[in-house]
């Protein structure tokens, strides 16, 4: 979906809040530490809703700090591919759109994930939320 069609759509303009943002930086930092601790025990789809949640908080953290909010997961992609088009790659974009549909047919419609999923692709994971992260910090606390 182009962010054009989920301005007018999907997302809402509201006041900047870096407050929020920085609340959604700490929920997923925390989300992510809890992954840790128990990612050897866990099935792989509850551990891959996690990380979607986790990624999803960072982008909704975006989304804060420069005013918007969003009705739509599909946007909050969008909203990473017009406002940071060098942080992720083609290939990452897709993945996380991947990501978000796997999820939601693991929350509505109770998929399986693959034993491996996680093995093959921590390092995708891993890396987009590198780079959420750093992103994220460094809109909170721009030098």
């Amino acid at each position: 979906m182009k962010w054009e069609d989920c301005l007018e759509y999907k997302v809402k303009k509201v006041k900047e809040n870096s407050e929020q943002a920085k609340s959604l930086l700490q929920l997923a930092t925390r989300r992510l530490e809890s992954i840790e601790k128990r990612r050897k025990d866990e099935f792989p789809q509850l551990l891959l809703e996690s990380y979607y949640e986790a990624i999803k908080e960072l982008l909704c953290a975006l989304l804060a700090i420069h005013g918007y909010k969003s009705y739509s997961h599909e946007c909050l992609i969008s909203f990473m591919e017009e406002f940071y088009p060098t942080a992720l790659d083609d290939f990452q974009i897709h993945f996380l759109d991947n990501m978000r549909r796997l999820r939601s047919d693991i929350q509505y419609r109770g998929r399986d994930v693959a034993d491996d999923y996680l093995e093959r692709n921590s390092s995708t994971i891993e890396k987009i939320i590198g780079i959420l992260l750093t992103t994220v910090e460094k809109e909170l606390h721009p030098r």
